[in-house]
């Protein structure tokens, strides 16, 4: 499978519609079915395609590209222009977060089920360091899904400039743990990256995931299934989502992970009413939110907050998410972190300060938070609230 940008006639953009295409059968090539030194050998085709696209895009392998691309000193400046900042994350941020969800979040919840994560962006990198072991990830945000160019026909400029595209995306991850809806909407209109499809690459394969299979969906008028399409309109006309299967390293079960491009404001669950019925119909689930633009604390987004506080059986949130007032203690059981602080300045703190969340953290106490992740990331002033569903 080394060469199979080289071997494959059409452009990518067809292989993006048709994945089923560019699978290869159970026993084809071991090397698909058989899992690193643990043998686990998984009875469904792998989609090499996006696979092989997922370790380009990250830095890691461009050996399936062409013969000679991978000792390009572009390629040796691009994998270090990934590395570095990935390794500092990793030592400054992710491990600590991996550590204190195992530690301290795992043994409160049931952290098997569903992870929800609305008004997510492409942030996959950050959910599954809290929620490693959820069983299906449903993403919703406003960013578009993208497609992803026919790079093996490109030439070496642009490849070169779709990959400085795609990392110049993650900056706002690198440095301050959050995607800046502004600098999104700037880098996601650009030719090179359409939508959040590269991004997520580079999260699932960072994240020691391979991709079994990838498709655009449609959710159909019974708001349960779905159906297939070519690619996507990138409009809120339709409810249109990316789905993957995924299976991390060391497990021997695939994953679902479902990014749908939908307005979740009470307006946008009007025009769509299709995904009101699919998240109505959500199995029980963990929710997680982060830097959220205070979206649920307004009238607007009351249906979003009722499904949210309806649904979950643990939500973890920093105060972005449904206002601590919801929380009431006869449901949930609230666990306090870090230090509460009004919002930064970008948000009117008048209206978003919560005085008594400030009261429950000097009534309640709080727990050490041994990372920084969100708003508040000049500072280290950060607070997780975690609240548990009584029984």
């Amino acid at each position: 499978m080394k060469k199979l940008f080289l071997l494959i006639p059409v452009a990518l953009i067809m292989l993006v519609s048709c994945g089923s295409g560019n699978k290869t059968k159970p026993g084809d090539d071991v090397n698909d079915t058989v899992k690193n030194e643990n043998k686990i050998v998984i009875d469904y085709p792998k989609d090499s395609v996006y696979d092989q696209l997922a370790s380009l895009l990250a830095g890691d392998d461009a050996s399936h590209f062409n013969d000679t691309f991978g000792d390009s000193q572009f390629w040796k400046e691009y994998k270090i222009s990934i590395d570095t900042p990935w390794q500092r994350i990793q030592e400054t941020r992710l491990d600590h977060i991996f550590n204190w969800s195992d530690s301290v979040v795992k043994p409160l919840i049931n952290d098997t089920v569903i992870l929800f994560y609305p008004f997510s962006g492409p942030d996959f990198l950050h959910a599954y360091q809290l929620f490693p072991n959820a069983n299906e990830y449903v993403f919703i945000a406003m960013e578009k899904l993208g497609t992803i160019p026919a790079l093996h026909q490109s030439s070496s400029e642009q490849l070169k400039a779709y990959l400085d595209a795609t990392n110049f995306a993650l900056r706002d991850i690198y440095k301050r743990s959050y995607f800046i809806t502004g600098n999104m909407e700037q880098d996601l209109r650009k030719q090179q990256v359409d939508g959040v499809l590269p991004i997520i690459l580079v999260f699932l394969h960072k994240t020691g995931h391979e991709i079994y299979d990838f498709g655009y969906y449609r959710l159909n008028n019974d708001g349960k299934t779905f159906t297939e399409i070519q690619k996507p309109t990138n409009t809120l006309d339709q409810v249109e989502c990316i789905r993957f299967k995924i299976l991390r390293q060391g497990d021997d079960k695939l994953k679902d992970f479902t990014y749908f491009y939908a307005d979740i404001s009470d307006s946008g669950f009007t025009k769509a009413k299709v995904l009101k019925t699919y998240l109505d119909n959500l199995r029980g689930c963990n929710t997680f939110i982060k830097s959220a633009s205070y979206l649920s604390h307004y009238g607007t987004f009351s249906n979003i907050r009722d499904l949210v506080l309806l649904k979950s059986d643990a939500v973890l949130e920093d105060d972005t998410g449904v206002p601590y007032r919801y929380f009431t203690h006869d449901t949930w059981t609230p666990h306090l972190f870090g230090v509460y602080v009004k919002p930064i300045a970008d948000f009117p703190s008048s209206y978003l300060y919560q005085k008594d969340l400030a009261s429950a953290y000097d009534s309640i106490g709080a727990r050490p938070l041994p990372f920084s992740l969100g708003y508040h990331w000049r500072t280290g002033e950060q607070n997780w609230l975690l609240f548990v569903r009584k029984k």
